[in-house]
């Protein structure tokens, strides 16, 4: 594509998994919303870089693994320094920029923190918010390059359902073997975002003006494996749509036998805006050389080493200046969570394998059917992953902070390939 794109709107469902789509899921009612995206690019095989919204994001916004960018798990609480992220860049390129969120405080000590405000600044509780605001500042100067990022929570853990009374757990149920009857209740969260949202903001645009993505930041479990997208690595947490629409181009024809990664997207949009900023991660231009797909696997990291719940008030509450790193505030460690987590995944598209970091347990199954397939030798997957840690053009960030949890892991990675004694 020879033409620059100056218009881009990044709209992020949370907790959005691969079913909770008409494409893939024929019993989701969703007739507007298909209707007003009918043209847009479905990716098959589109697999987040961590099933947590923070570490999601960062991976979004920098074209980075969690390994690279710092933010390993939810509760990590800064970036790596010195990276560069899509809305500094597109600011500092002379884009008028606009991002919302229904949950923005989510994003708090991250360096895009400051570019993302409420969804509507006037509505106390933003799922009772109106888009009209949004609306006005999306649109106007519609001459103006512009670069627009949206994040939905509604879809996220509650699913709509609070205060409506009597109410199921749906955990419960999960555990009842009721799993349809559960996931009724968040299919019914997607379906007022996409068929009564979305569809109000995509029919206001025009299509051949915007380069639009929509994704899931990470998908949701409700299977006996894991309930909640934190717990633990699952197809139905890795796995999540992507629409995407390209002005002035025919359908973008994702790779049918490669997986696509959030990492993606970051030098896709970066080569549609016609910006070059030598990045040097693992993110591959969508628009590029099909060959680039081929004998991929892609990364998604779980740590919970920390926790996984970071909307708390004594985090919400705590001065920026008080975060000293990654890990301290006021130079203090913040506490270590017991059952705590770290975890990776490698996918091929078809492939899932698991493994745990900590004691070497793995799992290798069928990525759409879920069943467990045999294993002769997992040291195969075992040194992709040791691949993608050495070969990195990003390694050296790592020495800003390290726990020594991280620096045993990988010390030991090193010396069972033989690089240290």
């Amino acid at each position: 594509m020879d033409n620059r794109v100056n218009k881009f709107l990044l709209i992020s469902i949370d907790c959005w998994r691969y079913d909770a789509l008409s494409r893939t899921n024929s019993t989701l009612r969703t007739p507007k919303f298909d209707l007003v995206t009918q043209d847009f690019s479905f990716a098959n095989r589109f697999f987040v870089t961590a099933p947590a919204t923070r570490p999601s994001h960062t991976s979004l916004f920098t074209g980075l693994y969690p390994f690279e960018h710092g933010l390993y798990g939810q509760t990590y609480l800064k970036m790596f320094d010195q990276i560069r992220n899509l809305f500094q860049i597109f600011d500092q390129a002379g884009y008028r920029m606009l991002g919302r969120s229904q949950r923005p405080d989510v994003f708090r000590f991250l360096d895009f923190e400051p570019y993302i405000t409420l969804l509507d600044p006037n509505a106390e509780q933003q799922h009772l918010g109106a888009l009209e605001n949004f609306l006005d500042a999306l649109k106007s100067p519609e001459e103006s390059p512009q670069f627009c990022f949206l994040h939905l929570w509604y879809t996220h853990g509650g699913y709509g359902m609070g205060g409506v009374r009597s109410s199921p757990n749906l955990q419960q149920l999960v555990n009842q073997g009721k799993t349809e009857e559960a996931l009724q209740f968040y299919y019914a969260a997607v379906t007022h975002v996409l068929e009564f949202m979305l569809v109000e903001i995509l029919k206001s645009l025009s299509l051949d003006e915007w380069a639009i993505f929509i994704f899931g930041d990470h998908g949701e479990g409700f299977c006996d494996e894991v309930m909640a997208h934190g717990d633990n690595l699952h197809q139905n947490v890795i796995r999540v749509p992507l629409l995407v629409n390209i002005p002035e181009t025919d359908r973008l024809v994702f790779p049918e036998d490669a997986p696509v990664s959030m990492i993606d997207l970051f030098p896709t949009i970066l080569n549609l805006a016609k910006l070059d900023i030598n990045y040097n991660g693992y993110g591959r231009d969508l628009l590029g050389d099909p060959k680039e797909f081929q004998d991929r696997w892609v990364l998604t990291e779980l740590d919970s080493l920390y926790g996984v719940g970071f909307l708390k008030q004594s985090n919400l509450e705590t001065a920026h200046n008080r975060v000293t790193s990654r890990l301290k505030i006021d130079g203090q460690e913040i506490s270590r969570d017991p059952n705590g987590r770290r975890l990776w995944t490698l996918t091929n598209g078809e492939i899932f394998y698991r493994e745990d970091e900590q004691n070497g347990n793995y799992v290798v199954r069928d990525i759409k059917s879920g069943t467990d397939l045999p294993c002769e030798d997992p040291a195969t997957f075992k040194l992709k992953y040791d691949e993608l840690l050495i070969n990195s053009r990003y390694q050296h960030l790592q020495h800003q902070e390290t726990s020594n949890e991280e620096v045993e892991i990988l010390e030991n990675r090193l010396r069972d390939l033989g690089y240290i004694d």
